[in-house]
């Protein structure tokens, strides 16, 4: 029982965790858009490609883990994955200025941006593991 406690907080935490994000990028939808576009890494109608494909996934991804569970699980992994990578690329190459996911992680520096996406790929990754191997 403790177990499958342990599961279940952490899946309705990642999926508040997404949410919070998912929704403070659409309410400032302006300021997510140029976030990206200060990269540089972007220009003209591919930054609002893709601020709204981030919106799309961060969105299904939370809709697959309230409906479908194991599926959202592995798609929020690859997404996070996505995202880390992104923001790694940004770094190495001096793009990276802050984090422009929104509310409180708005603004922070690279190194607690790669932390907490690194620590959110380990939660999902413990449950990848108990959903597909530890019989929850």
């Amino acid at each position: 029982m403790k177990k499958r406690s342990l599961y279940s907080f952490l899946l309705l935490l990642l999926i508040v965790f997404f949410s919070y994000t998912f929704i403070n990028k659409v309410l400032d939808i302006d300021s997510f858009m140029l976030n990206i576009a200060k990269t540089g890494l972007f220009r003209g109608w591919m930054v609002d490609a893709v601020a709204y494909l981030a919106l799309v996934l961060e969105g299904t991804c939370i809709a697959l883990l309230l409906f479908r569970e194991s599926i959202g699980l592995i798609a929020s992994w690859l997404m996070m994955l996505c995202f880390t990578c992104y923001i790694c690329i940004l770094y190495f190459f001096s793009l990276y200025e802050i984090c422009g996911c929104g509310g409180i992680l708005n603004g922070l520096p690279f190194w607690w941006h790669l932390l907490i996406n690194s620590a959110i790929i380990v939660v999902i990754s413990y449950l990848i593991y108990k959903r597909f191997y530890g019989k929850i």
